[in-house]
């Protein structure tokens, strides 16, 4: 089991306040089965409330930053804690960017755009960014259209 750190702590003080005052205003009538049920449904729907709340809204996203975080937990216990250069912005960085996204623009034209060329393509404006903060705007959306793109397969029906 996995140690809680001081900001894992402080993120779920919130969570045992919803609890404890769920406890504190839920009559329980002791000594009854009902007691325990009517406490439990109550907690219930209040932690249920509670999560909605903070658990972002878009479809399927909860569930991706759970397997995210499994992930990159995996990485860390494998890599540890990780610091290299970005190697981004080469000399043919910028025109891979713009066929890239000639391509995109002409598949759409053709109706035949697929994740991979939304992807590949903002893959390579991340690759043609020397900026930080512009490198990390590439990057954010690198990882929105792996979440869409995600999303999409775990939409499909199973073969």
């Amino acid at each position: 089991m996995r140690t809680l750190s001081p900001a894992d702590t402080q993120a779920l003080a919130p969570l045992a306040r919803t609890i404890a005052e769920t406890i504190r205003d839920t009559p329980v009538r002791l000594g009854t089965p009902e007691g325990a049920a009517d406490l439990a449904s109550t907690l219930i729907v209040k932690v249920a409330a509670y999560m909605g709340s903070e658990l972002p809204g878009t479809p399927g996203l909860a569930t991706l930053m759970i397997e995210l975080d499994t992930e990159r937990q995996a990485q860390l216990a494998k890599f540890g804690d990780q610091e290299h250069p970005d190697g981004t912005a080469l000399t043919e960085d910028r025109d891979r960017a713009d066929r890239a996204r000639h391509v995109c623009e002409s598949m759409g034209r053709l109706g035949q755009l697929s994740w991979r060329d939304i992807l590949h393509e903002e893959v390579q404006e991340a690759f043609a960014e020397s900026d930080p903060a512009k490198l990390r705007a590439e990057l954010l959306q690198v990882i929105a259209v792996g979440a869409a793109w995600i999303y999409d397969i775990d939409r499909r029906p199973s073969a």
